[in-house]
């Protein structure tokens, strides 16, 4: 960070400030999660299985609708 702020014409403490506030606005918040009810049949079969680095497990039969489901949840 010094050498950054040395090249940029910043001073240290200036930029640490900046990073220590962004990095307090960034915090994450707790997700909250709900249960969704549908009026729909349930699929037969799915088609594929997606586990997840978190251990959840994605079992869909749609891949668009998961990959939707996935960038909502993830924020991308």
């Amino acid at each position: 960070m010094e050498q950054f702020a040395r090249r940029e014409g910043i001073k240290r403490l200036t930029l640490a400030k900046w990073v220590y506030l962004h990095d307090q606005r960034c915090e994450t918040k707790p997700v909250r999660f709900a249960e969704v009810k549908m009026d729909l049949p349930p699929p037969t079969r799915w088609t594929f299985e997606l586990t997840l680095p978190n251990g959840w497990v994605v079992r869909a039969s749609d891949a668009a609708a998961v990959a939707q489901l996935l960038s909502v949840t993830t924020g991308n």
